[in-house]
């Protein structure tokens, strides 16, 4: 089974192109990296997944829901890291997850224990009870996927989770990011134009450059077709064959 979709999905704004024609597949319990440079339309394709754009054209489900015709489904079988979001400085950890889990109608008691949860899996335990605006980048990124994770969604979308974090919040996140994976069955598609982090989780990728997808497919098998040594090389490769 097929956990997300995309048949020729396309996103105009005018004249602007923001994505065009984008396909690809993601399978269930799968890490899926999604490569391409900052504005390549990997976000853009990411909001049409959850029903948050809708298309000019195409089609995408997810988990066989339709994303334009069931949108509500999606979000609710969903979680969402942003690329740029902003927490509420003046709540604490625990109130901020506490707030979410109540948006999906979770009864009181549930929110709070599933918080409870999170906190302990993130490793938050001991700031759970501190205001956010005392947080590092790291510890706020942690609380941005609780918060993905409240639901406890089959599907996870996570837009550039490691830009700007430095090498030992990045390998943190990675590593939950793997372990989530694997102990949970869940999806994972994730953005990024930090090429190594796609490399580290992901056995299958699609690659974004100006809105369109311009390779799909197992990372290995792409790097040994375009002749390149690391996922950089192969992008390289790639980015250069479409300018010729």
């Amino acid at each position: 089974m097929l956990a997300i979709t995309a048949h020729n999905l396309t996103r105009h704004y005018g004249d602007v192109i923001a994505a065009q024609d984008v396909c690809f597949d993601v399978e269930v319990g799968e890490v899926f990296g999604f490569m391409g440079h900052n504005g390549a339309g990997k976000t853009t394709t990411l909001k049409m997944l959850l029903g948050l754009t809708r298309p000019t054209q195409g089609t995408a489900s997810v988990l066989g829901h339709d994303v334009v015709k069931d949108s509500m489904e999606v979000r609710r079988v969903c979680g969402f890291l942003p690329a740029s979001y902003a927490l509420p400085p003046d709540m604490t950890a625990r109130q901020f997850l506490v707030y979410v889990a109540a948006m999906f109608d979770l009864p009181p008691d549930v929110s709070h224990a599933r918080a409870q949860v999170l906190l302990d899996q993130f490793g938050l335990r001991a700031a759970a009870d501190r205001k956010l605006r005392g947080f590092s980048t790291g510890m706020l990124q942690k609380v941005g996927l609780a918060q993905a994770l409240v639901n406890q969604p089959r599907v996870l979308l996570l837009d550039e989770p490691t830009a700007g974090l430095d090498p030992l919040g990045r390998h943190e996140l990675l590593e939950m990011l793997g372990a989530l994976a694997r102990q949970q069955q869940v999806t994972v598609m994730f953005s990024s134009h930090i090429l190594s982090d796609v490399a580290a989780l992901c056995r299958r990728v699609a690659v974004m450059h100006h809105a369109r997808v311009i390779a799909c497919g197992d990372l290995e098998a792409l790097k040994a077709q375009h002749h390149a040594a690391t996922t950089d090389d192969l992008y390289l490769n790639l980015v250069r064959k479409e300018a010729a």
